[in-house]
């Protein structure tokens, strides 16, 4: 792992970066910063590795801006292709799980959004992390399954070049759910020679051990069109998973990319497309299977599951003008639908036909992001300004039904279906200005102000409720929030890095929850600050630790049951990061980090203001061997503490420690062998959590317990990629 680190003040002073395409554009994510300055002509170009990117395009080498990583802390980190190569990466998820401070758990199995746990944060399935890619968000707003949804399964895990996460408020170029913090994934421009990749997987243990297989197949491009070689990438693959049932989570994915030189700037081009199907075993409850009355790898609701789709199309120009100075533009649209079947209460409410609800989303989002970034120079003074506008456009339908085994029947547990039908058109104005201003060379000033409009109009859809004020949820509402942020960086030394950041950040609420209050309720405003250091105290080892503090003014509680959320009381997070990584032989790597955090409910009430689900301890660490280029061999831990179930503590979600190993060797030029085993000592654990009340038969006892996903047995999956 390779932490990001800002070098001495010289390299800091103006860095000059090949600019990346234009669907990473600095206004919505900005361009990765580096430790040392980039030339504006590469040096020749070295042999490649089987799927490797290729070197810049002439395009690419002609505009060049300068950049120092505003906001920097001591926190952020950066993991590049080489990083990611040592970790598994079947899917999406499996390149976010071991970032530092980090957890990321599945659902149920099939192609549900992930959750997310940050510095003590349990961000559901996206409330309080911020994701992009290439620059186009990825949380959907007032999403039928939860606030702020951010689904990866459309990403393809070959394409993603570089991941980077910002913990904690402190940039303005981040907006709506940027409390915990922000991740930034970044795709490949192009790749070397086609590449085709074939995978197999399959539990060695478990009830189907070796009887199911998880099948992926991915191919990679670089089409040469008008001399600029762009990108286009595609998957197939069908997962069954270790369940009795299969999941049968079947998926495409596509990517296309290129850019070129248009006029005086640089164009460029990104379109995405997804389609996906599953089944899922549901969350659990653990009495059920601690009694041996259910196997873990079981279903109560083999019907569980769901269908999904996605679509983008992104388009971005940038210019140099004559002053210096940097124009951007990037436009995107996402068409997205979702059809999700659960059932986390099973008989509690219907004892006839069971508790299962659909949840859709079908969406227009539209978004269009500009910057202007110049270096201005006053005498010891020495400073890059970018500002910025983001437009951010939701057209959502989303409806809750009660169903029995994927069909829709005629009551919602008493009133008619549906349970809620809604159009919501929410809309995200915002302005910001954000400088890296460098004094004498080893001191630099990060200050940053960011302005968000946001407005929330509901139509309800619902005959039984629309022309019922007392039940409608219909409305309107409109806030403002600025956000000012304030970060500084002191280079003590060569070696040596001080950091301290400020800022103050927001999260917004469900549309129909936000025309509900008023208004007061839609933003949920974070204060959060840091101080930490960086250190290289010689070569190949380097160090980061850092002490934080956040203070949210209301959490996010879902009910998925009623499909919307509820403002809770504030809540206050402080913790410690520490995060270090050696090299201490050229073939050797090891790394390591630890995340310690503390959350309450600010208003104790009586519980020691306990947290459900709030992560306590997180950390992980690997040993690399590395012999050239051809070989590699990895061993990585990574675990979770345990914590409260629900609010009071009687109830306790179980921690877990597991290994697991990645290799891969070289086989000549044009082909490459990889193994990776997830859960190398086959350990028994619980992915997700959540304590619910549910009864597991139409005729048995109403019983609060701890609901679980049970994570992946001992499993190896074999790769293949080969090179043309």
């Amino acid at each position: 792992m390779r932490s990001r680190f800002l070098g001495p003040a010289a390299a800091a002073v103006g860095l000059c970066l090949h600019v990346p395409s234009l669907a990473a554009d600095p206004a919505v994510a900005p361009p990765p910063s580096t430790d040392a300055p980039i030339a504006a002509s590469p040096p020749a170009a070295a042999p490649v590795a089987v799927g490797e990117p290729s070197p810049p395009s002439s395009a690419a080498e002609v505009i060049v801006i300068e950049d120092r990583a505003p906001a920097e802390s001591a926190s952020s980190v950066h993991f590049d292709r080489a990083d990611l190569h040592r970790r598994p990466h079947a899917q999406p998820s499996d390149l976010l799980r071991q970032v530092p401070g980090l957890v990321v758990a599945q659902h149920a199995g099939g192609g549900k959004a992930d959750q997310y746990f940050l510095r003590g944060f349990d961000a559901d399935h996206g409330t309080d992390v911020a994701l992009f890619l290439d620059g186009v968000p990825i949380n959907l707003t007032s999403h039928g399954h939860g606030q702020g949804y951010a689904d990866s399964h459309w990403m393809i895990p070959e394409t993603i070049a570089t991941v980077d996460m910002h913990k904690g408020p402190y940039a303005a170029r981040y907006g709506d759910f940027y409390t915990a913090g922000a991740i930034e994934l970044r795709t490949l421009d192009s790749v070397e020679r086609p590449t085709v990749t074939l995978s197999l997987a399959t539990p060695l243990t478990g009830p189907v051990a070796g009887e199911q297989f998880d099948r992926r197949l991915v191919g990679l491009a670089s089409p040469v069109v008008d001399g600029n070689p762009g990108l286009i990438a595609v998957e197939l693959g069908i997962n069954d998973g270790p369940f009795i049932s299969p999941q049968r989570f079947r998926r495409s994915a596509a990517l296309a990319k290129w850019s070129a030189l248009v006029g005086p700037g640089e164009l460029s081009l990104a379109a995405t497309y997804y389609a996906a199907r599953w089944n899922q075993s549901g969350q659990l409850p653990a009495r059920e299977i601690d009694t041996g009355r259910l196997d873990r790898f079981g279903a109560v609701d083999p019907s569980e599951g769901g269908i999904s789709s996605r679509s983008s199309l992104a388009l971005g120009y940038r210019v140099r003008d004559d002053r210096g100075g940097t124009w951007a533009v990037n436009a995107y649209g996402v068409d997205y639908r979702l059809r999700l079947f659960s059932n986390f209460t099973l008989f509690l409410r219907d004892q006839a036909l069971g508790d299962q609800i659909e949840q859709t989303d079908d969406r227009a989002l539209y978004g269009l992001a500009g910057t202007y970034t110049r270096r201005l120079e006053a005498g010891p003074v020495d400073a890059l300004v970018t500002v910025g506008v983001q437009a951010r456009a939701d057209d959502v339908h989303a409806s809750l039904w009660h169903a029995a085994e994927r069909r829709r029947v005629p009551d919602c547990f008493g009133v008619a279906n549906p349970c809620n039908d809604t159009d919501a058109a929410i809309r995200n104005l915002a302005a910001y200005a954000e400088a890296d201003v460098g004094l004498g060379g080893r001191l630099h000033l990060l200050p940053g102000l960011r302005i968000d409009q946001f407005t929330w109009d509901v139509t309800d859809l619902d005959p039984e409720t629309v022309l019922d004020p007392a039940a409608t949820t219909a409305g309107f509402a409109a806030r403002a929030m600025v956000s000012p942020k304030l970060s500084a960086l002191v280079h003590v030394s060569e070696a040596a890095t001080v950091f301290a950041n400020a800022g103050l950040g927001l999260h917004s609420n469900d549309a129909r929850a936000a025309v509900d209050t008023g208004a007061p309720g839609a933003l949920a405003r974070a204060i959060g600050a840091e101080v930490g250091a960086r250190v290289r105290p010689s070569a190949g080892l380097e160090a980061s630790a850092d002490l934080w503090y956040l203070h949210l003014a209301s959490e996010q509680v879902w009910v998925g049951d009623l499909g919307g959320t509820e403002a809770s009381d504030p809540t206050r997070r402080y913790g410690v990061d520490v995060d270090a990584s050696w090299r201490p032989a050229p073939w050797l790597s090891l790394d390591g980090n630890l995340a310690l955090a503390r959350a309450t409910v600010a208003a104790n009430a009586g519980n020691g203001g306990a947290l459900a689900l709030a992560p306590r301890l997180m950390g992980g660490a690997g040993v690399s061997y590395h012999r050239g280029e051809d070989t590699t061999v990895s061993l990585r831990a990574r675990g979770i503490g345990q914590r409260p179930a629900n609010d009071d503590g009687s109830l306790t979600a179980e921690g877990y420690l597991l290994v697991d190993l990645v290799a891969s060797h070289r086989l000549g030029r044009h082909a490459e062998l990889g193994l990776t085993v997830v859960n190398l000592l086959d350990r028994p654990w619980r992915e997700a959590q959540f304590a619910d009340d549910s009864r597991v038969t139409p005729t048995g006892p109403v019983v609060e317990d701890v609901h679980l996903t049970p994570g992946a047995p001992l499993t190896a999956m074999v790769e293949l990629t080969l090179g043309y």
